[in-house]
């Protein structure tokens, strides 16, 4: 094993995405300092296409970046918020998003972006990347309890915007939270990880 979380959260995606079984699913949340939340994202993206980034995802394992910024605006809920805008206040916005999104995000994935076979596999790794994005309308504790709750079994990894605390994470700044059922890598990946 190594001491940088980044290459363990990779690792540990690459041994799920195996065959090693999960707490319930194959989930695998990392902290990431949010400073370089999109730079990780970037660097997680060039290893799913295979760029020699290490460790090597091995034959027979399939890796898809989602970038929730770009599959927020496809939400029906975000269409409405957008078309309601001046004509309601920016709290019924807002709780309307947090009802709803997290259910539409992962609609949206199943409907358009993972293959139907691809959900029942989990050799099929699928990076939820910039979840910042969505802040503060959804956690990532909602779209993996939807995620299961639809019992998609591909392997879910999320680098996570914040901090961990005492085992922990605390998502910018705010309350920190065990997210059961995913397996949580130690540490913080920080610049200093994405430059080994």
């Amino acid at each position: 094993m190594t001491d940088s979380p980044y290459r363990a959260f990779k690792e540990k995606l690459c041994t799920f995405a195996d065959g090693q079984a999960g707490i319930r699913n194959p989930f695998v949340i990392a902290a990431v300092d949010p400073a370089v939340e999109h730079q990780t994202a970037d660097r997680l993206s060039s290893w799913a296409t295979g760029a020699g980034e290490l460790p090597p995802i091995d034959d027979g394992v399939t890796v898809q970046p989602i970038w929730l910024d770009e599959l927020l605006p496809q939400t029906k809920v975000y269409k409405l918020s957008v078309a309601l805008g001046g004509e309601t206040s920016p709290e019924r916005i807002e709780g309307t998003m947090q009802d709803r999104l997290a259910e539409e995000l992962v609609q949206e994935m199943i409907e358009q972006e993972i293959g139907e076979e691809k959900l029942e596999t989990q050799s099929h790794v699928v990076l939820l990347l910039n979840l910042g994005s969505l802040y503060p309308f959804t956690r990532a504790s909602e779209l993996l309890d939807e995620l299961d709750r639809r019992n998609v079994r591909s392997t879910i990894g999320i680098p996570f915007p914040g901090d961990d605390v005492g085992g922990k994470l605390s998502f910018f700044d705010g309350d920190s939270r065990h997210y059961y059922p995913a397996h949580q890598i130690d540490g913080q990946i920080r610049e200093v990880h994405l430059q080994q």
